[in-house]
């Protein structure tokens, strides 16, 4: 019979559990680095994913804030050339050459641009009323 040595502690009943824990520590000493690394590799790719979704969180935020901005602009644009073609039709029909309405549609188109969506509205509404009424009579 051939007697190896070993590294393994020899067991007895009197050191079981002291033989159990020494084992144990041997096995997680052993194999501990290998959980490390693969920790270490998830948590750097736990980052990684972290910051891209930040980068493309902010990226999204500003293209939907520049559409909105957009939506805005265009919005106004449309009210602004309906007005235009509001006043279009006066001038083609002729009534634009009453005294009050040529001073009031002048002005409107001075300042045009700087106007509220509300106030546009408004002024819309009034152009349509004005060539409604004058229509109709």
């Amino acid at each position: 019979m051939n007697i190896i040595k070993t590294k393994i502690p020899d067991v007895t009943i009197q050191n079981l559990d002291e033989s159990k824990i020494v084992l144990a520590n041997n096995i997680v000493k052993n194999v501990y680095p290998l959980f490390e690394d693969i920790y270490s590799e998830s948590c750097e790719q736990a980052n990684d994913l972290e910051s891209k979704m930040k980068k493309q969180s902010i990226e999204i935020r500003e293209r939907k804030q520049s559409i909105e901005r957009l939506a805005f602009e265009y919005k106004k644009r449309k009210k602004v050339s309906k007005a235009l073609s509001r006043v279009s039709k006066l001038i083609d029909s002729g009534l634009i050459y009453d005294g009050s309405l040529k001073h009031e549609t002048i002005v409107l188109l001075k300042v045009i641009d700087k106007l509220s969506n509300e106030k546009l509205d408004e002024q819309i509404s009034q152009l349509v009323k004005f060539l409604n009424k004058r229509f109709t009579n």
